[in-house]
């Protein structure tokens, strides 16, 4: 139920104050505002990906006659929408005082509601939360009775470093479908330690054998973010440059890695775990909107201002073979 914010339960009515108020809250969004924006039409929200066959050695014979070629079947994949909302309530009396900062209390909520509610999109495409229909019972379902989307986890199960912490959900293969069905499971070459530059490599080698898809995103916690840094500037000789402006200023944050697949820029997300790195190439992704953000009719409710924010949406991973994770990473 909806907080009724009134003059006995919200600060910041007129006193011998500044007439501001600074909101701390963390409104940012690094993955959703890196990827694209779509349109959903359903509430299973469907599309196609395609491979070219192997490349072989072959020659055909001088004369000789046109053999059929196969070609790989097109895959359909799913994903389901997700009803997020918040709500808005603010008593008669607390709308007309004088506030510190603020004109309108209703306005003012309403405002910290909708950054709200795009960090709750950003946790749940963080989380490994997988695509569910309404009333499933599936593994990481918040809510029963609500129907989920998978998240950037459920569509990135093909290319992943992991330790013996790593469990599946779903019914995917060792390595995991892809599809949204199943999160990553158990894999060699990593051993719940500190990430390090060989599993960078490696998940970047792993995509780079399957896809011609280029990562170039590497995002991670705040934490693993100053990890990598110390990890870089740790080395020694011709590997590590530290750079010195004019005005003296070190800097020895590590933003972008030349790997030997190409240019991958480092971002650190708050929202993150600091046991997973996403590897991703955002062009590749995208938020669908079935019901875009919007406000259910302001009515009174008794000496109250009543109104709900509601959004539909749903996540698109156009080719999760070229996606990856880094997963059981020691904080």
């Amino acid at each position: 139920m909806a907080s009724n914010f009134t003059t006995a339960t919200q600060g910041g009515q007129r006193e011998d104050l500044a007439n501001w108020i600074s909101n701390i809250s963390r409104d940012m969004t690094p993955f959703v505002s890196s990827i694209g924006k779509g349109k959903a039409s359903a509430t299973l929200h469907e599309w196609s990906t395609d491979t070219l066959e192997a490349a072989g050695l072959q020659a055909a014979a001088e004369g000789s006659a046109f053999a059929e070629s196969s070609s790989p079947v097109i895959a359909r994949i799913t994903n389901r929408t997700q009803i997020l909302t918040k709500g808005i309530r603010v008593s008669g009396t607390m709308e007309t005082v004088d506030k510190v900062g603020r004109k309108s209390e209703f306005k003012y909520q309403t405002e910290k509601r909708g950054k709200e509610m795009a960090r709750d999109l950003e946790k749940v495409l963080l989380s490994p939360q997988l695509s569910a229909v309404q009333g499933s019972s599936a593994s990481g379902n918040i809510q029963a009775a609500a129907r989920l989307m998978g998240g950037y986890q459920a569509y990135s199960t093909v290319n992943v470093v992991a330790g013996t912490a790593a469990t599946a959900t779903g019914t995917g293969s060792a390595q995991g479908s892809g599809d949204g069905s199943d999160i990553a499971v158990a894999q060699s070459g990593h051993t719940n330690a500190n990430a390090t530059l060989a599993d960078v490599n490696e998940i970047l080698r792993q995509i780079n054998g399957v896809t011609s898809v280029a990562p170039n995103k590497l995002m991670m916690s705040s934490t693993n973010k100053v990890k990598f840094s110390d990890i870089v500037n740790a080395g020694t000789g011709t590997n590590v440059r530290r750079n010195i402006d004019e005005r003296g200023k070190l800097k020895q944050s590590v933003d972008l890695y030349e790997s030997d697949f190409g240019d991958v820029e480092l971002v650190h997300n708050y929202l993150m775990q600091n046991t997973e790195i996403f590897v991703y190439d955002p062009s590749t992704m995208s938020i669908n909107t079935l019901r875009p953000m919007h406000f259910r009719d302001i009515s009174e409710d008794g000496d109250s201002l009543r109104s709900f924010m509601v959004q539909e949406v749903t996540f698109e991973a156009k080719a999760p073979t070229g996606n990856g994770v880094i997963l059981d990473v020691t904080a």
